[in-house]
């Protein structure tokens, strides 16, 4: 890992902070009806939501001014998505969190130019969630490689994987039933947001003397433990709420 990775992960979670900080406006915090609806967690909470969409916001703002679609921010976001697959491989944490950071911002910038274009439409939303999947998938088997190594690290790395494609199913799956699910742990932005800042973190981890790989293991097993927790958790309800419309 070269020293431009590791400062760039460094310097990642500072500008980041930095930003949010910018977000908040003395005397005002921002407030979006989106972000209110699907709440925040212990690990996420819902004031960085809502900082972190203010800055979605204005960029959709803009992107819409010099005429982008959401379509291509969408495509955007996947080649970047693809990009911080590539990085991770090779083991450059630093510019694999900054790629992976610009694809989730774009992830939030397509549905708010759709929402001000007025172009949502069932296509977009299913190719967006498409998409978004990819992501997640070529980031995550970036991570396997990089963790070619150890077998029980890929293995976390797979229920990681596994237990957020399993979190995303059950919202699907709340909605074909039209039943609020509890809310829970390790959705997709919180995964990002996780997935991230380990990323960065490990990037940064020679300059206090430690390795990445374990300071990444970690972030993955957190990820890969609450996800599946969450995802049974929301499962049982469902299935309980199905059980209790048939009755």
């Amino acid at each position: 890992m070269s020293s431009v990775d590791t400062w760039a992960g460094l310097a990642l979670p500072l500008i980041a902070a930095g930003l949010l900080v910018v977000a908040a406006r003395p005397g005002s915090q921002p407030s979006f009806a989106r972000v209110t609806r699907e709440g925040g967690t212990a690990f996420l909470n819902e004031r960085l939501m809502q900082r972190g969409y203010a800055w979605v916001d204005r960029l959709a703002a803009g992107a819409v001014k010099i005429g982008v679609g959401a379509d291509a921010v969408s495509w955007l976001s996947l080649g970047l998505g693809l990009g911080a697959g590539l990085l991770a491989a090779r083991g450059w944490l630093g510019g694999a969190a900054w790629a992976l950071a610009l694809s989730g911002l774009g992830d939030g910038v397509d549905g708010a130019i759709a929402r001000r274009q007025n172009t949502i439409s069932k296509a977009g939303a299913v190719l967006d969630s498409a998409l978004d999947r990819y992501v997640e998938f070529f980031f995550f088997g970036g991570l396997l490689y990089f963790f070619r190594g150890s077998a029980a690290s890929q293995l976390l790395v797979m229920l990681a994987l596994f237990g957020g494609f399993m979190v995303t199913y059950s919202t699907a799956k709340a909605e074909a039933l039209q039943i609020a699910p509890p809310r829970g742990w390790m959705k997709r932005p919180e995964r990002m947001v996780w997935l991230i800042g380990g990323a960065a973190l490990a990037a940064a981890a020679p300059l206090v003397g430690l390795s990445p790989a374990p300071v990444m293991v970690s972030v993955v097993a957190i990820i890969a433990v609450f996800a599946h927790a969450s995802a049974f958790r929301r499962l049982r309800a469902l299935s309980a709420g199905a059980e209790a419309r048939h009755d």
